[in-house]
Order: structure tokens, then C-alpha cells, then sequence
């Protein structure tokens, strides 16, 4: 006897548009900082990681956004 499929629940993936606009908090804080000078070497390559991984996130909206 075979058992009926559990129905599978719908994951509805978001807009390129909402992934987009999760990254423009994390790049207006990089921004304000190097408004505000680079101190140092450190916070230098500190806010380049951060640039990169901002980035790397808007890359992969693309990859992953739904279009709207």
C-alpha cells in the first residue's frame, strides 16, 4: 500500500529587488565611515573586506532573486 506525498511547502524566493535592497544599509555604513577618514591600515582593510562582502552578496542576488 502506498502512502500519499506529503504536500511540499511552497518557498517563495525573494525579488532581486529585496535581496538588492538588504545590501544598501551594509554599504551606506561603509560609506559613512570612509566619509569620515580611514584611520588606519587596519580599518582600511577592514572596510575593504566589508566592501567585498557586500559584493559578494549583490552577485548572488542575482544568482538567487526572483525576477519581480
Amino acid at each position: 500500500m502506498r502512502m500519499a506525498a506529503a504536500p511540499r511547502s511552497q518557498t517563495i524566493r525573494p525579488t532581486l529587488e529585496q535581496l538588492l535592497d538588504e545590501q544598501v544599509d551594509a554599504l551606506d555604513s561603509v560609506m559613512a565611515e570612509v566619509r569620515l577618514g580611514i584611520r588606519n591600515q587596519r580599518h582600511y582593510d577592514d572596510l575593504e573586506e566589508r566592501a567585498g562582502a557586500i559584493g559578494a552578496e549583490i552577485r548572488g542576488a542575482f544568482r538567487e532573486g526572483r525576477r519581480a
